[in-house]
C-alpha cells in the first residue's frame, strides 16, 4: 500500500478534525457484518446513522465484499470506494488495523475513530507499542484520530451515531465522556426526562484527540447551551483548564463527573482506558480554578442539566415547599436546611390566602405547605399564585406521589395533573420544580413515569426526589454567585 502524506507530517487541525467528525458528507463503516448483529460490530453504527438520515455519503466495508439484505454493497476495502471519505469509522479486530490505516492514508481520510479496543488499556506492552505505531502512521499522516476503544462521536444534526434507539431530536446540551457507556445512559436516560442531545463524544483511550479537543468544540458549538461531561483521566489538564475557565466566563455551564477519585475507582479507571485518574484532593483545586460544576452521579448529571435547562432564572435559594403529608414536609425542610436551601415562613399577606380554603386540623400553612388540599378542585392555581408573590420566596418545589389518595388513582392523574402544573407555571413570578416521589406500587411508578413525561412535555423541571432537587439548585446557584 503506498503511502502518501496528506499534511507533510503535520498535525490537521483538531477543531477542522472534530466539525468532519460530528458532520461528515462522506462516511465509510470497516467491519459491516451482512449478518444482522446487536450491539456491537459496524452494524451498529450503520443503525444508528440511518435512523438519523442527515450523512450524504455512507459506504461500508467488509474483506470478503457481497452485500446487505437490502442491497447495500460491501465494498472490499476503502480504495474500491468509489468517492471521497472524509470520516472512516473502524470495527475491525486490532490485528486489522494497520492495514486499515494504510488504506485510510491513501484515501485521504480526514479523521479516523477506532471503535476497536485491545490497545494501551489492555496493560500489554505488545498492544502498547501497536497503539502507538497507528498514532505515528496518522500523525505523519496528518489525520486526526479519535479513540481508540471508544463509540465515538452522536450527532442528532450531522448524522453520526452508534445509538439507534436514541432520541432523534436535536437538542441544546452536550457531552464529552471518556466511558461510552455512561455516555450512552446519559443520552438514554436524559432524553426520559426531557433532555436532548447537540453533539456527544465518547473518546477512550484518547491517544489523540483529547478531553479539551471535545471540550473547545463543544465550547464554541452554536447548538449547545450546556456541557456535561464524565471523565478518568486528563491528558492536556492545562488546556482544559483554560478552556473551562473560557466558558465559565462566558456563562456556558459546564458540569464534570469525575471517576477514579477513590483508590478502588483509580484501579478501575487504569483498566478502563488507561487513565491515571488522580486524587479527590487534586480534582477539588481543579474544579475551583476551572469554575465548572461538580456532580457526584450521573444522576446528577441530569438534575443539573434539567436545572440549566428549564429553571435557567432562579435568582435565590429561598424556596417554598408544597405537597401532601406532614411528615414529608417535615423532612423536606430538613433537607433543605442541609443543602443550604433556606424555607422562610410565608408572609402574612400569603397566609392569609392560603387560610380561605386550607384545612386547619392537621396542616401548615407556614412552609414548608402541607397541602394535599392543592391537587382538589381550583386550588392550585390560587395557592400557587400567592406563593409565588410572596417576596420572601425565590423558587417554589411542589412534591407529589402517585399512589396515595383517591385522586391519585384515578385514570387521567398524570394528564390532569401535568396540564394543571403547566398552565399555572406560566403564571407564576418564580421558577417552579416538580418532584415525584417514588412509588410505593407497581401502578404507581406507571403513574409517576406517565406524571414525568407529561411533566417534561409542557417543559417543567422535574425531579426523582426532593433532596435532588435542593442538591441541583443549589449547585447551579453556587455556579451563577461564584
Amino acid at each position: 500500500m503506498t503511502f502518501v502524506p496528506t499534511q507533510s507530517g503535520r498535525k490537521a487541525d483538531p477543531q477542522l478534525a472534530l466539525r468532519t467528525a460530528f458532520a461528515p458528507n462522506s462516511l465509510a463503516i470497516a467491519g459491516v457484518s451482512p449478518r444482522t448483529t446487536g450491539w456491537g460490530g459496524g452494524q451498529m453504527f450503520l443503525r444508528g446513522i440511518r435512523k438519523l438520515d442527515r450523512v450524504p455519503n455512507v459506504y461500508c466495508l467488509n474483506p470478503r465484499g457481497g452485500e446487505l439484505a437490502d442491497g447495500t454493497p460491501l465494498y472490499q476495502s476503502l480504495a474500491d470506494v468509489p468517492g471521497p471519505v472524509e470520516s472512516l469509522i473502524s470495527a475491525v479486530p486490532a490485528s486489522a488495523i494497520l492495514g486499515l490505516v494504510d488504506d485510510a492514508i491513501a484515501k485521504r481520510v480526514k479523521v479516523m475513530h477506532l471503535f476497536t479496543a485491545g490497545f494501551g488499556e489492555t496493560g500489554s506492552s505488545e498492544r502498547a507499542d501497536l497503539e502507538t505505531e497507528v498514532l505515528r502512521k496518522l500523525d505523519e499522516a496528518g489525520i486526526r484520530l479519535i479513540g481508540p476503544n471508544c463509540m465515538g462521536i452522536h450527532s442528532t444534526r450531522g448524522g453520526v451515531s452508534w445509538m439507534d434507539e436514541s432520541d432523534s431530536m436535536p437538542g441544546h446540551v452536550g457531552m464529552l465522556s471518556q466511558s461510552g457507556m455512561n455516555a450512552s445512559e446519559v443520552v438514554g436516560e436524559g432524553v426520559r426526562r426531557g433532555i436532548t442531545f447537540s453533539n456527544v463524544a465518547s473518546f477512550g483511550n484518547a491517544s489523540d484527540l483529547n478531553e479539551a479537543d471535545f471540550l473547545e468544540f463543544l465550547s464554541h458549538d452554536n447548538d449547545t447551551n450546556l456541557v456535561l461531561a464524565y471523565l478518568e483521566g486528563i491528558r492536556n489538564g492545562r488546556r482544559f483548564l483554560q478552556v473551562a475557565r473560557e466558558m465559565s466566563q462566558r456563562r456556558k455551564p459546564l458540569i464534570v463527573l469525575k471517576g477514579g477519585l477513590t483508590e478502588a475507582g483509580s484501579r478501575a479507571a487504569s483498566s478502563h482506558t488507561g487513565s491515571l485518574a488522580g486524587s479527590a484532593q487534586i480534582w477539588n483545586a481543579v474544579q475551583k480554578q476551572g469554575g465548572f460544576i461538580p456532580a457526584q452521579s450521573i444522576e446528577e448529571l441530569l438534575d443539573l442539566a434539567v436545572t440549566i435547562e428549564r429553571m435557567p432564572d432562579v435568582s435565590g435559594p429561598r424556596c417554598a415547599v408544597l405537597g401532601g403529608g406532614g411528615g414529608v414536609s417535615v423532612l423536606a425542610a430538613d433537607i433543605c436546611d442541609r443543602n443550604d436551601i433556606p424555607v422562610p415562613w410565608f408572609g402574612e399577606a400569603t397566609q392569609k390566602v392560603l387560610r380561605e380554603f386550607t384545612p386547619v386540623a392537621g396542616t401548615s400553612i407556614r412552609n414548608p405547605l402541607d397541602a394535599g388540599f392543592m391537587f382538589e378542585g381550583d386550588h392550585m392555581e390560587t395557592a400557587l399564585k400567592a406563593v409565588s408573590d410572596d417576596p420572601s420566596i425565590d423558587w417554589l418545589m411542589v412534591h407529589t406521589g402517585t399512589d396515595g389518595g383517591t385522586r391519585a388513582r384515578d385514570e387521567d392523574f398524570a394528564e390532569e395533573t401535568a396540564n394543571s402544573l403547566a398552565t399555572v407555571a406560566e403564571k407564576l413570578s418564580k421558577p417552579l420544580a416538580v418532584v415525584v416521589r417514588q412509588p410505593r406500587t407497581n401502578d404507581g411508578f406507571g403513574r409517576g413515569l406517565d406524571l414525568q413525561r407529561r411533566l417534561n412535555d409542557h417543559g417543567i423541571a422535574c425531579y426523582h426526589s426532593i433532596e435532588s432537587c435542593a442538591r441541583a439548585v443549589r449547585r447551579y446557584l453556587d455556579w451563577q454567585n461564584r
